[in-house]
């Protein structure tokens, strides 16, 4: 998770001022496929130590208070494990909405913890939130399939 938080804020700038978040969907997949019953003995809980270690590396690359990252990217496998608890994420549209939504739920709880209050959420959803969710779509369905792809190799 360090190299690729490294990964993320060294490598992938994209000229809109942001990097794709590898990180936020490393751990959503991680949490789709450890909820999957082909993977029994991985569960929730490695993918709650991914969104723990990459959160706190991204924290300590970042400007922003230690642990702002850390706490988002937590809350955000929360929810997604609850939200898709009953659904089969070898539909292939689950992983690409599980990272819409955590994507959502990621950027919200960033903006509640580190942004200046009150927010203008309108522009606020224009220029980080919509932009952010887009460019997470883009590499959600490779990871996925190579991680999935890497965990059932190693079974």
């Amino acid at each position: 998770m360090v190299a690729l938080a490294l990964t993320q804020v060294t490598l992938l700038q994209l000229p809109l001022g942001f990097p794709i978040p590898l990180v936020l969907i490393a751990v959503v997949c991680r949490m789709l496929i450890g909820m999957s019953s082909a993977f029994p003995d991985s569960g929730v809980s490695i993918a709650l130590r991914w969104a723990l270690y990459g959160g706190l590396t991204l924290d300590l690359l970042a400007t922003t208070p230690l642990g702002s990252h850390a706490f988002a990217l937590l809350l955000t496998a929360l929810l997604i494990a609850l939200a898709t608890r009953r659904l089969s994420a070898e539909r292939i549209f689950i992983p690409l909405l599980a990272t819409l939504c955590g994507a959502l739920i990621y950027e919200i709880t960033l903006a509640l913890l580190t942004m200046p209050q009150p927010i203008d959420w309108p522009a606020y959803a224009q220029v980080v939130l919509l932009p952010m969710m887009l460019i997470a779509l883009i590499p959600t369905l490779p990871i996925f399939f190579l991680l999935r792809w890497a965990l059932r190799r190693q079974i």
